[in-house]
């Protein structure tokens, strides 16, 4: 198999990864530049690999949770792919990368905003399904975890081993036969901060 995968919860990641053992990643921190940068980090993977997309035979994505504008774009761009190669599309858990790259039992945190954090508790696998909760909630529900991940410098309640998320890692997941696969569908946890106009107010007396 020639994975590519991608992942767009937090920040951006693109990586192709072989069943031979061949593997090129790149990523970027950002949270405003998806609809700039993925696609030509997609091809920027693939070049630096050598290869063409008529070589990818799966795509992976990365399902979040996270952000609303960046899940769109990762899973558009992963959906457009897939049907333009007429190759699978398979949908991971993002947070799953992290548990999977840690090895051990664990709760994984990213950053949600509004003082919040996704998670997801992890032993042997991901135990349950991910949520979003304030800090001292998750401190309270986990005394004794050891939190890892993109978010676990962001509050003193939940501090423990900074990971980064990566896409290789969701492709080496998948690889391994051991991925819980989800549906192709963004995970927000929360409604987006956009919402349609309401009906216009009357200005008559």
């Amino acid at each position: 198999m020639n994975v590519l995968a991608i992942d767009s919860s937090a920040g951006i990641s693109v990586a192709y990864v072989t069943s031979k053992g061949q593997h090129f990643e790149k990523s970027l921190d950002a949270h405003n530049l998806h609809g700039e940068m993925t696609v030509q980090m997609i091809h920027d993977v693939l070049v630096s690999a050598e290869v063409s997309p008529e070589d990818v035979t799966d795509i992976v994505i990365g399902v979040g949770p996270g952000p609303y504008t960046g899940l769109r774009v990762g899973i558009a761009c992963a959906t457009v792919f897939g049907f333009a190669r007429n190759i699978p599309v398979h949908g991971i858990c993002s947070l799953d990368a992290v548990g999977y790259d840690y090895g051990q039992p664990c709760v994984v945190v990213t950053n949600a905003r509004r003082k919040e954090l996704y998670w997801a508790q992890y032993s042997n696998g991901r135990v349950g399904e991910p949520q979003v909760a304030l800090p001292h909630d998750l401190a309270n529900a986990f005394p004794d975890a050891q939190f890892v991940g993109p978010g676990a410098a962001l509050y003193p309640e939940v501090s423990g081993q900074v990971l980064v998320l990566s896409s290789a890692s969701l492709a080496e997941l998948f690889l391994s036969g051991k991925a819980q696969l989800v549906p192709v569908a963004p995970m927000y946890l929360r409604a987006p901060d956009a919402t349609e106009p309401g009906k216009p107010k009357s200005v008559l007396l």
